[in-house]
């Protein structure tokens, strides 16, 4: 329309004399105005915000025509998307002469909505006040469609996903990132994690880990990925994969952060339960072929052993030690062949509260003598369990027998058993010995590894091997000179 108007005037000012460099300043207007027109949705208002002019470009993606536009408010093409604020800031700001930049999600003629990337340019007069508003406009629709996409892909992630400045201040964190770090009643935009982490009720210990991978991401100018223990609020410990990835304006200049972290803690146990058994059924197959083959001529110097004792009584102390150590390699092959393979177990309902009471009763002796307190928290109407009971009674003695010897000037050996999660049990044995330091922590259970002088690591590996075939898991947490405590869970009977 406009650039009709100016070919028109163009074309009467070629026939007057002296007028040339103004009718070609008319004819380049022309053309910029016909590029304008073809690149950019453009419209123009009054003060009041009626519609005094609009392109074809806005009249295609509006789907209304240019006779129903003029002379209509603006309000024609509101989708209620927006709030009452967001409109009074945009008003206030070009009434006061200054442009104003946004985003507008409009609605056509047809009820379909798309999105505008808008520049609003008030145009003022003679008395520096506004007297219309031209505002360009581009259509980001797709971009907004892939945006909200994406933002419903990471607000739903388990994963922990945070955006930071180039300064460190968050930008954005999805729900996962805001439960983690407590910070639902918190208004965390703007913030750093330490001031974060200095606000009460937030996650301070969680906050203050991921700071200093952060300042290695910028050190390195590039994506890293770490792994980080972070101790939680119940005193457990959560393995999390990190990622962080710096981003530049340019080189050297920051841009923003991007934050990643994975909870790998059931990867990582699944990894060790995973090399576990693969050394349980390497021992397995060893312990087939060899513990027979042992075990018969054990039997055979038993024997003879018994026979000397009775001609040659003057030798019984000798003999007697000789018949204890043979007794314990006989222990030993009997722990390989439990490895060996899976042996025909009957599962049975049983409750745990009588499992336990019955070997706390068989620990209780053990326990006076060596001036240990066994403290027992059995939560009252536990589910039953399907287990061989046997098999369970033998994995808590052993427990609870190394809880014993791990204090040799006495304490307290804690024994508990609640709820865990919906379907599961957990049971927990707790000392108050020196600690398990972590190089040594991550080989227990391996075969022939162990603390003690006459031990064999097989017991440790026993029980590992019980607790798996009975679909549960046992792990260990120990702080040196605090103590250390198994858990295990074992699946409850719905």
């Amino acid at each position: 329309m406009l650039r009709h108007h100016l070919e028109l005037l163009t074309s009467m000012l070629q026939d007057m004399e002296g007028v040339e460099p103004i009718a070609s300043a008319l004819r380049e207007l022309a053309d910029i105005n016909h590029a304008l027109d073809e690149a950019l949705i453009v419209a123009v208002t009054d003060v009041r915000g009626n519609i005094t002019f609009a392109n074809q470009q806005f009249c295609r993606i509006s789907k209304y025509s240019y006779s129903e536009l003029i002379g209509e408010n603006h309000r024609i093409i509101n989708s209620g998307y927006h709030s009452k604020a967001f409109f009074r800031d945009m008003w206030r700001t070009i009434a006061q002469g200054r442009i104003w930049r946004g985003e507008i999600k409009n609605r056509a003629k047809d009820g379909t909505f798309y999105w505008m990337d808008t520049t609003i340019v008030p145009c003022m007069n003679e008395d520096g006040k506004p007297y219309q508003y031209v505002a360009f406009r581009n259509e980001i629709t797709q971009r907004k469609l892939i945006e909200e996409r994406l933002d419903t892909l990471v607000t739903t992630m388990p994963d922990i996903v945070i955006f930071k400045d180039g300064e460190g201040r968050w930008l954005k964190a999805n729900q996962a990132a805001i439960d983690f770090f407590k910070l639902s009643t918190v208004l965390y935009e703007g913030r750093t994690n330490e001031q974060l982490a200095a606000m009460p009720d937030t996650f301070e210990r969680g906050l203050r880990c991921f700071v200093e991978s952060d300042a290695e991401a910028w050190r390195q100018g590039k994506p890293i990925q770490l792994e980080t223990d972070i101790l939680m609020a119940d005193d457990s410990v959560r393995t999390f994969e990190l990622t962080k990835v710096p981003v530049y304006h340019k080189p050297g200049e920051r841009s923003g952060l991007i934050v990643i972290a994975k909870d790998i803690t059931e990867k990582k146990q699944t990894e060790a339960f995973l090399r576990r058994v693969d050394k349980i059924y390497a021992i397995g197959q060893m312990a087939s072929g060899i513990a027979h083959e042992i075990r018969n001529p054990l039997a055979a110097m038993k024997w003879s052993l018994n026979v000397f004792t009775m001609d040659h009584p003057e030798y019984k102390d000798q003999f007697q030690a000789i018949l204890g150590e043979l007794s314990r390699v006989d222990g030993i092959v009997g722990e390989l062949l439990m490895l060996a393979k899976p042996q025909e177990t009957r599962f049975q309902s049983a409750r745990l509260e009588e499992i336990l009471g019955v070997v706390i009763t068989l620990m209780s002796s053990q326990a006076k003598r060596n001036e240990i307190e066994l403290k027992v928290e059995i939560e009252p109407d536990l589910p039953y369990v399907r287990c061989e009971p046997n098999q369970i009674k033998q994995v808590l003695i052993n427990l609870i027998k190394n809880a014993i010897e791990a204090m040799p000037d006495g304490g307290t050996v804690t024994v508990e058993a609640r709820r865990h999660r919906a379907n599961e049990i957990l049971i927990r044995v707790a000392d108050e010995g020196v600690g398990i330091p972590d190089h040594v922590l991550s080989r227990l259970g391996e075969p022939f590894f162990t603390t003690k002088e006459s031990g064999t690591g097989l017991g440790m590996m026993v029980c590992h091997k019980i607790i798996q075939d009975h679909a549960g898991r046992m792990d260990v947490h120990s702080v040196l000179n605090q103590g250390t405590e198994i858990v295990v869970t074992l699946p409850a009977v719905e």
